[in-house]
């Protein structure tokens, strides 16, 4: 029947399916195995998820000091599947205790000791990235990110390449359709002294929170965004208030569905996290969720605890003790804990399950 059934009616049904099933459909016959493969479907099946006309399948993947790399299926536990596959290990050959630098589309970005490589958790999909001239000066200790430039239809990778002596802050920018690298050099700005750890993708650029000085000698929190196309840093939005007294000791960014999303955890173990979906200085934030995990946290352990999904059904997940997660339900304060089967949870990132392969031109990178 597979081979019998006109194309157009194959590809309408086949992207009607979840990612995870396509792949398993790979084996059906040399005609699906092309099709599934080609990037065009690729693409067509990426922008149906975005569209919302397919029930999207996120997942979230962690690294531990041990080495471990592992995806996280949260949705399953919320709808009532057994924690045997909430957990699912993988091994990368070209890396050795991964860091995670970010994710987009699918495809995550990872840095071994020595080289970076992309990496689709869902197809199993793997390069790894030439490394630059100057390698010794890319680290993660200060702003990295991998993000989508619609534009030039390009994935880009950007690490700190700055070195004490320099004058300017260097940047080194990766392009995966041209499979080189390069460097540019931007006006040191006193606002890049905050600016640490993974950029969150959302709309076209990478953002993180940072403070910068205002009127009167006080600090305002905004979030800065580093554009992917003009490869230039803006100041994009303020940063929500909280409603709480108490001193802010988290805060940090994240996405949920197509909304930026930003949280806080002050010491008396509040969490409160906002929406927004829109930039300006006249965006406005919309709170997702306020709720006391003070019941459900030990106040003599000092760790800091991370909201890292919303459900489908409005549950939290909550990334705490370096090993292990909880799911907690706002609607009567209940929780169920989760061992994450690794140990020292150092770095996560939530992606979507899609095709897009690594291989932009279906060859490996040069």
């Amino acid at each position: 029947m597979a081979e019998s059934m006109p194309e157009d009616i194959v590809v309408d049904i086949l992207l009607r399916l979840p990612a995870k099933s396509l792949v398993r459909f790979k084996c059906v016959c040399k005609r699906w195995r092309s099709l599934i493969s080609d990037r065009a479907f690729a693409n067509s099946h990426l922008q149906r998820l975005k569209a919302g006309d397919l029930i999207p399948s996120q997942r979230f993947i962690i690294s531990g000091c041990n080495g471990s790399l592992k995806t996280v299926d949260y949705e399953a536990l919320d709808d009532g599947g057994g924690e045997g596959r909430m957990v699912v290990p993988h091994g990368i050959k070209p890396l050795w205790e991964p860091r995670i630098v970010g994710s987009c589309d699918g495809l995550v970005c990872l840095l071994g000791p020595s080289n970076f490589v992309i990496y689709n958790p869902t197809t199993r999909e793997c390069i790894e990235l030439p490394g630059p001239n100057f390698v010794d000066r890319v680290r993660l200790s200060g702003v990295s990110g991998f993000g989508y430039d619609s534009q030039s239809d390009d994935y880009k990778l950007v690490a700190d390449a700055s070195s004490s002596s320099d004058e300017n802050w260097k940047l080194a920018i990766f392009s995966l359709k041209s499979g080189s690298w390069r460097s540019i050099e931007l006006p040191f700005q006193e606002e890049f002294n905050e600016l640490t750890g993974q950029g969150v993708y959302w709309k076209g650029a990478l953002h993180w929170h940072v403070y910068v000085l205002c009127m009167y000698d006080k600090r305002e929190g905004v979030i800065m965004s580093f554009d992917l196309l003009e490869e230039k840093f803006h100041e994009v939005l303020p940063v929500p208030v909280p409603e709480v007294d108490e001193d802010i000791c988290l805060l940090g960014l994240g996405i949920h569905g197509a909304n930026l999303f930003i949280y806080n955890c002050t010491h008396d173990r509040r969490i409160e996290g906002w929406i927004t979906d829109e930039y300006g200085r006249g965006a406005s934030w919309t709170k997702l969720f306020s709720v006391d995990c003070s019941a459900i946290i030990n106040l003599d352990r000092d760790f800091e605890q991370t909201p890292l999904a919303y459900t489908s059904s409005g549950k939290i997940v909550i990334w705490m003790d370096t090993k292990r997660m909880i799911m907690f339900n706002p609607k009567d304060n209940t929780c169920k804990d989760y061992l994450l089967g690794t140990d020292l949870v150092r770095e996560y990132a939530i992606y979507l399950e899609t095709l897009v392969s690594p291989y932009l031109d279906g060859g490996a990178v040069e």
